[in-house]
């Protein structure tokens, strides 16, 4: 996923050429070769831009952050607590956001439950979620925590 979240003219004003234009972008993937390959598309044009000119073009990176796997054990309870909330509309899906688990699963393991947002949309101003899938998502969370806790007190969690 490429993503231009930021774009700022400088002054800023509809009636005044832009001496300056600053865009921020975020790239998220599961594959680290599949971010460097952004990065190297990025770079590239980048650079071009700045050859043709007859504006001098930078990129300048402000944080790196690696893909990390979610548990497998964390993300299976999930998966089966899901299924038994909400029959036949479990999916599964990788995510290369840079969510709180993302950091945690570095030093514990962690594991991410995602509920639908309205018409699908996500990560967008109009985003929402309904009630009701507000409701099943924390019964399956409930339901998943519980299966972990079982699973750690027994000694059976990898």
């Amino acid at each position: 996923v490429w993503t231009t979240g930021v774009v700022r003219l400088e002054p800023g004003q509809p009636s005044i050429v832009p001496g300056r234009a600053e865009m921020l972008f975020q790239v998220r993937d599961l594959e680290a070769v599949q971010l460097q390959r952004f990065e190297d598309t990025l770079l590239a044009l980048v650079a071009e831009a700045d050859a043709a000119g007859p504006c001098a073009v930078t990129i300048e990176t402000l944080w790196t952050v690696s893909p990390v796997l979610m548990s497998q054990a964390f993300q299976g309870a999930l998966s089966r607590a899901a299924e038994k909330h909400a029959p036949g509309a479990v999916l599964s899906m990788p995510s290369g956001a840079g969510h709180d688990a993302q950091i945690l699963a570095r030093k514990v393991p962690a594991g991410m439950l995602f509920v639908p947002s309205i018409k699908g949309k996500r990560h967008h101003w109009t985003e929402d979620t309904s009630e009701a899938d507000i409701v099943l998502g924390c019964q399956a969370l409930a339901d998943a925590a519980e299966e972990i806790a079982l699973k750690g007190a027994r000694g059976d969690l990898p």
